[in-house]
């Protein structure tokens, strides 16, 4: 039997969707032929909308006052979402989010009380101190990796250690688990590439690309590639006692511009390779991916789609005020296709598609898993190629780099 579907709802032209964060996730693990029946360990879901900690005076106010354009963008997607909150609320009457076994060091969020019977029921995760780091596990011996695919005697997983970290291919239909020691084991999806390694790292990446399209036959590019960069922040500069909530940062913008462009990703995109930036909500993060100069343009991408993800509680509000100054309920993918040649990553933003998600949030920085609606912009979903850089998970089909790559496919992060 397979697996509740982690998309609860979806208007009929596919620009609004419900989705459940970690069963997107869950349903990545598997494939068609070998769907995966484990459930995530999550957060438990907000019930009401977060406090509010906007200015109250009128000189802090404009303090936070977004310059023209901005001001502009953030009133058009207000409307787009509160259009779509209306639409799903007129055609859904199911929960917004599927129950979650949640973790028990993690608070209920901003002082909200559990309460029995709620979508929390679940199981619980253990300590943060039982997870190992990632440095331990990608500077573990190489012959403490083993590997095993289950269902299979033997199984066929290529293991190798590179500088000190190390990369592996699974390429069968069934999982692999990946085991350092009696607390390092991994679940790993099928046909799925990682690099446990610093994205600064540039060489060792594009070398596993090559040396693995040598081996199998495949081209070494890439026909998706997804981004969600250590933006500066504030806010993850404080400390975070939740497993799974801590990551690091870069200082500045040009500091992340420089390791974006560090990566040479450009050279691995095949012609009309599909990229997705997730973006924060301040101005200098959208300038510095569509900006004269920015990332975009010296990757040759052209802007054509926005994918808003608007968070909510369990009864479908959102998490705080649409037109919050210091703090805004939702996160923005910008994807853009690579040209035939180098062209400027502006575009006349009436042809730009805007599309929501709409869906409960996790732990900090866990993103839905896009796989299933990315995989209706490949010209053939069964046979591209692609790739997540600073990844915390791994999907099976694509290739993951980043030195949280296997964060979340730690067993301890999952249930049966």
């Amino acid at each position: 039997m397979k697996p509740q579907s982690h998309i609860l709802w979806q208007s009929n032209d596919k620009n609004i969707t419900l989705l459940d964060v970690p069963r997107s996730i869950a349903a990545a693990q598997g494939t068609d032929e070998h769907p995966f029946h484990g459930h995530l360990v999550s957060s438990l879901p907000p019930q009401m909308p977060f406090p509010s900690n906007e200015p109250r005076t009128p000189a802090a106010r404009a303090k936070l006052a977004p310059g023209p354009a901005a001001r502009l963008r953030g009133e058009e997607y207000c409307r787009l979402l509160q259009d779509a909150l209306k639409q799903v609320c007129g055609h859904y009457y199911g929960p917004w989010c599927l129950p979650r076994p949640h973790t028990t060091t993690t608070a209920a969020p901003r002082g909200e009380k559990r309460k029995a019977g709620s979508l929390d029921d679940g199981m619980d995760l253990p300590p943060a101190t039982q997870a190992p780091s990632m440095s331990e596990v990608a500077d573990a011996p190489p012959h403490s990796i083993r590997v095993r695919v289950e269902g299979l005697d033997g199984g066929v997983v290529e293991g190798e250690m590179c500088k000190g970290r190390f990369h592996f291919v699974t390429d069968d239909h069934e999982a692999s688990q990946v085991t350092a020691d009696d607390r390092r084991g991994y679940r790993m999806p099928a046909r799925s590439c990682a690099v446990l390694d610093d994205c600064v790292n540039t060489d060792v990446f594009h070398r596993a690309v090559t040396t693995q399209a040598g081996r199998d036959g495949s081209r070494p590019e890439f026909d998706f590639v997804l981004l969600d960069p250590p933006w500066p922040s504030r806010s993850v500069k404080r400390t975070h006692k939740t497993a799974g909530s801590t990551y690091a940062t870069i200082a500045t913008v040009e500091g992340l511009k420089a390791l974006l462009l560090g990566t040479r990703l450009d050279t691995l995109m095949a012609d009309g390779c599909l990229v997705g930036v997730w973006i924060t909500n301040k101005p200098a993060a959208r300038d510095l991916v569509l900006g004269d100069g920015g990332i975009f343009g010296q990757w040759g991408l052209s802007l054509t789609e926005e994918w808003i993800w608007l968070k909510t509680t369990a009864h479908g509000e959102p998490v705080t005020q649409l037109d919050g100054l210091w703090r805004r309920p939702y996160e923005v993918l910008l994807l853009g296709r690579k040209q035939a040649e180098h062209s400027a990553s502006t575009r006349d933003s009436s042809k730009v598609v805007r599309r929501v998600i709409l869906g409960v949030p996790d732990l900090h920085s866990r993103k839905p898993c896009l796989k299933s609606l990315i995989e209706e912009k490949m010209a053939d979903a069964s046979s591209y190629q692609a790739l997540e850089v600073f990844a915390r998970h791994l999907v099976a089909g694509w290739w993951s780099w980043g030195d949280e790559c296997i964060k979340f496919n730690w067993e301890g992060c999952w249930r049966t």
